[in-house]
């Protein structure tokens, strides 16, 4: 069956009514938001440009919710200090899934991506506990607003391990991802900070703590990209020297994934005027190109490192982010100031 993709009117009430579930919603805790948070990543992974419903299950929700609280559940930190306090997210007892994240931290020394690796078992474990959550607690309760059941997600059975989006839920959520996850962390990080308005003070960086980016991790990955890329920038194709850095290919600011196979080591003065744009058709092949040839080795060794990778996840991400900046006509980065409208020819790179 071929279902058509949402019209401009349908994509501006899907936005309406995220806004309402944000505004309007009851929240006693912050499962709700990680919920919609975690649709919207699903979608990006799991989705199609296409009006198609979406499949989705719980387990799948689970795996992003633990993904999403495991920095949160750590003990906050104020200018690089620890403060021992971990944030409160529900109105009255500590939410659930952040005690039980936090024990698992505790048993695997605080590695998100060891814990699925080498303790399968406890994360499997860990998912199916945080999947009782969810089924018992947001999923059935999101999609009401006021006093008033607003379902434009997908069918609210009140029972099972699974959902169904609508029919052109998951393409919205895939247009408009990065503008429903900034509505979703600015209301979480609202929400967190009304909890805890007497333990944080005037704190202002309570959202790079929840959802920022764990720069200090990147210097690991950088032998490993040296070695695979032949000390070679991927950008200029000239050998790196000392100033070089390590890259988000996919900017962290169009989907916050740190993977393995998504990083690039590049000259500093390319990475830095590369800044938040994609790069050109030239470079996204020399990124395929680079993961293919080097596929075992990259898996190989980011493993042994205990670093987080997936190379299936990173490919999706970069087809979702390519075809929706050139549906919005964007421009991607070519070389040092130049840059130009993406056009249609990014496709033949995956297909090579």
């Amino acid at each position: 069956m071929t279902w058509p993709i949402p019209t401009p009117e349908e994509q501006v009430q899907f936005l309406r009514n995220i806004q309402r579930l944000l505004a309007e919603g009851l929240f006693v805790a912050s499962y709700k938001f990680a919920l919609v948070h975690a649709l919207a990543d699903l979608a990006v992974l799991k989705g199609e440009d296409t009006g198609a419903p979406l499949d989705l299950e719980t387990k799948d929700i689970a795996a992003k919710f633990v993904e999403l609280y495991w920095r949160q559940s750590r003990p906050f930190q104020i200018g690089g200090e620890t403060t021992g306090l971990i944030l409160q997210q529900n109105t009255g007892k500590q939410a659930a899934i952040i005690s039980q994240i936090a024990q698992s931290q505790q048993e695997c020394g605080g590695s998100l991506f060891r814990l699925k690796q080498t303790a399968s078992d406890r994360w499997s474990a860990l998912v199916a506990e945080v999947d009782q959550v969810v089924r018992t607690m947001p999923l059935w309760k999101l999609q009401t607003v006021g006093n008033e059941p607003l379902e434009f997600l997908y069918e609210n059975l009140g029972r099972g391990n699974r959902i169904t989006l609508k029919p052109g839920v998951a393409y919205c959520f895939r247009a408009f991802y990065e503008l429903v996850r900034d509505l979703i962390e600015g209301a979480w990080v609202r929400f967190v900070q009304k909890l805890n308005a007497n333990k944080l003070g005037n704190v202002t960086d309570l959202g790079t703590f929840l959802f920022g980016q764990e720069r200090a991790s990147l210097d690991a990955y950088r032998p490993i990209l040296l070695e695979v890329q032949k000390g070679i920038c991927l950008y200029c194709q000239k050998p790196l020297s000392k100033q070089s850095q390590v890259d988000h290919f996919v900017p962290w600011s169009r989907y916050p994934a740190d993977l393995g196979h998504n990083f690039i080591l590049a000259h500093d003065k390319c990475n830095n005027a590369k800044s938040d744009f994609l790069a050109a058709e030239n470079h996204l092949a020399a990124w395929i190109e680079r993961n293919r040839e080097h596929q075992v080795e990259l898996q190989d060794r980011l493993v042994a490192a205990a670093l987080p990778c997936d190379l299936t996840a990173s490919i999706q991400i970069a087809k979702w982010v390519y075809q929706q900046t050139e549906k919005a006509n964007g421009q991607v980065w070519v070389m040092e100031k130049v840059l130009r409208h993406l056009g249609p020819d990014w496709t033949k790179c995956f297909a090579a």
